[in-house]
């Protein structure tokens, strides 16, 4: 049996030789800076930066003056309550965000994941948008 020590020096050992390891994320694009990913993504698009371990979505910014008109990336981060950070959660938000801001969107979006006044724009539901 090997003491706490002799066990913690193999781990130190074996992280030099591995180095830091990177997630792959592979389900979304990964850009050198936030920047970059706003001056070329569209609204409801999902990215992350090559240093950062979250995800953000690229939403409109509609008020204040830190945020201004433009583009803003809102950021999900692990292990938050709030907004959650698992992917299903990006992805609804991500989609809301297209179908409210964005070009594009389809009536099946809009009935899955929009909200009531995303459906009675796209004409789903009754009157109000109510399903």
């Amino acid at each position: 049996m090997s003491t706490f020590s002799e066990t913690l020096r193999i781990f130190e050992a074996y992280k030099k030789k591995v180095g830091k390891r990177k997630s792959q994320k592979s389900r979304v694009n990964t850009y050198d800076t936030i920047k970059d990913a706003l001056g070329s993504g569209k609204y409801g698009d999902i990215f992350t930066t090559d240093g950062a371990d979250r995800l953000y979505v690229i939403s409109k910014g509609k008020w204040g003056s830190k945020s201004g008109r433009g583009k803003i990336a809102k950021g999900f981060t692990p292990g938050s309550a709030t907004p959650s950070a698992k992917f299903t959660s990006v992805k609804k938000h991500a989609i809301r965000t297209l179908l409210r801001h964005g070009k594009g969107g389809s009536k099946t979006l809009a009935k899955k994941y929009g909200s009531r006044s995303i459906r009675k724009k796209a004409g789903i539901g009754g009157k109000d948008g109510r399903l």
